[in-house]
């Protein structure tokens, strides 16, 4: 038996929307590419401030800011940007996710090795490590990042 009732209205008793009703228009994400946009701008933030100590043997110390021992973030940064503008506009993609799951865990695994370098540098010299301001704004743009992550694969595309 074959309905008379056009595919777009629901038939009686029934709940389910049809699926050329889903589709008909796109939907537009919000939360992961404002999540993204915060996470970028975190990291320009953390970029002038100070982030390490880099001690010279006689002579003091020099203060490392984030556009001098951390520049990589800026690439990451871009790279968030541009995801957060691809999402808003199509949505994940086949490999969305996985590219912002890589991109995730790379920055985290950088701001890590960042950590110990600093702290293993100062250690080697009999000093205690300085993690300033900017290292603790890159760390939160970081957890910003992995919490976007995490939004990435719970949200629907």
């Amino acid at each position: 038996m074959q309905s008379t009732t056009p595919a777009s209205q629901p038939r009686a008793g029934h709940t389910l929307t049809p699926l050329e009703d889903l589709h008909a228009e796109p939907r537009r994400l919000v939360l992961v590419p404002a999540a993204l946009v915060a996470a970028v701008v975190l990291f320009a933030i953390s970029m002038p401030l100070a982030w390490h100590h880099h001690v010279i043997p006689a002579a003091g110390y020099t203060i490392v800011h984030g556009y001098q021992g951390a520049n990589w973030l800026i690439v990451a940064a871009v790279i968030a940007l541009v995801f957060a503008i691809v999402v808003r506009r199509r949505g994940f993609g086949y490999y969305g996710r996985w590219l912002l799951t890589i991109v995730g865990f790379l920055v985290t695994l950088g701001v890590y090795a960042d950590y110990v370098d600093a702290g293993s540098r100062a250690y080697q010299i009999y000093v205690a490590p300085y993690y300033g301001p900017g290292f603790f704004v890159g760390v939160a743009a970081t957890a910003v990042l992995v919490i976007t992550v995490v939004a990435a694969w719970r949200t629907r595309d």
